[in-house]
């Protein structure tokens, strides 16, 4: 049996998240916080140091998802899912329960492990849970709910890093006549959608304006900022922080 696998056309996501962006902005009185606690403010080598666990931890499950060894693999995911940290182990639940392997099939507990492994961070889950949201799959359908999590798993790598990158394009001229004026209306346009999604607690917003500080892009270079950004995207459950953070303070060592 094929593990359900909600997929759309980069196209088709753009055209999708216009409405639900509008539907976001229309009542975001009260933001829906996560509510996942796992490693707020964390400092980043306890971070890696535990997803390095977490990892070593999960390879004997891997092993038996390969052979095929869904229902011995079950229980030992539910173990390694009660730490809030380790969204493989809660993804790969939903999936399961999505499509029935080593468990009978139940869209509402599959819902259940997809929230928290998106909760935790894992983008995929956020675009499952928004999904899930959007057309009643496992749980009561919700637009604003969706909105949110598009916002959270889809509007920065679909959204605001497509206008970054057209800004670097038109500013490079290689692959269309170079226009500065075009280069920097992408790329002021990028930033100011980043940090309103900063504002809206996108913790991939967060890190890239963490990025954009310090390279320079579009602001000027400034390592405090970068390092305020860097650690908000990791209260904010966004793992990539924790590398970069790591990166800062090796430098300042």
């Amino acid at each position: 049996m094929t593990i359900r696998n909600f997929r759309f056309s980069a196209i088709g996501i753009m055209l999708m998240l216009i409405p639900f962006t509008q539907a976001f902005a229309q009542d975001n009185t009260s933001l829906i916080a996560m509510s996942n606690p796992a490693n707020p403010g964390a400092v980043a080598d306890a971070y890696l140091s535990h997803a390095r666990a977490i990892r070593k931890a999960d390879a004997p499950i891997v092993h038996l998802l390969n052979h095929s060894a869904y229902t011995q693999a079950v229980p030992l995911l539910k173990k390694a899912a009660a730490d809030k940290d380790d969204f493989w182990a809660a993804d790969t639940l939903g999936h399961l329960y999505q499509a029935g392997l080593g468990v009978s099939a139940n869209s509402q507990t599959a819902f259940h492990w997809y929230l928290q492994a998106a909760e935790a961070g894992d983008r995929f889950a956020q675009r499952q849970v928004a999904n899930a949201y959007l057309n009643g799959w496992g749980v009561t359908r919700n637009p604003q709910r969706a909105a949110f999590w598009f916002r959270q798993g889809l509007m920065v790598p679909q959204v605001a890093n497509a206008d970054f990158w057209l800004g670097k394009t038109y500013a490079a001229g290689k692959l269309m006549p170079k226009n500065p004026t075009k280069a920097a209306w992408y790329e002021g346009r990028s930033l100011a959608l980043l940090k309103q999604l900063d504002a809206e607690h996108v913790g991939a917003a967060a890190y890239d304006l963490g990025i954009a500080y310090w390279h320079g892009y579009g602001v000027k270079k400034d390592a405090h900022q970068a390092e305020q950004y860097f650690r908000r995207a990791l209260a904010e459950h966004y793992p990539p922080a924790a590398a970069a953070l790591q990166h800062l303070e090796e430098k300042n060592t």
